[in-house]
């Protein structure tokens, strides 16, 4: 059986803890709003354990992310957002 691309991320995204940690910049932006916000939340619950002073909200992630993430389609979403919270 032929597994597509985006047969395996849309699969990824039923399990958000893993999906983060799986998800390229440049999978991030070829999903749609609604998939981003899943991913986006997934992050968020993730990095809320690290130091709480310096969370970033949902809509602060999105923008780092796409701003981020244009030129580096390989690097992972997850390590992008933990190099704003260090």
């Amino acid at each position: 059986m032929k597994m597509t691309v985006a047969t395996i991320a849309l699969s990824l995204l039923s399990f958000p803890a893993l999906a983060q940690e799986m998800v390229t910049c440049g999978d991030y932006s070829i999903m749609d709003n609604a998939q981003q916000m899943e991913t986006i939340a997934a992050i968020e619950e993730q990095t809320s354990e690290m130091a709480g002073d310096q969370s970033l909200t949902p809509e602060a992630i999105h923008e780092k992310l796409a701003g981020d993430c244009k030129d580096q389609v390989d690097m992972m979403v997850i390590e992008i957002v933990k190099g704003y919270k260090s």
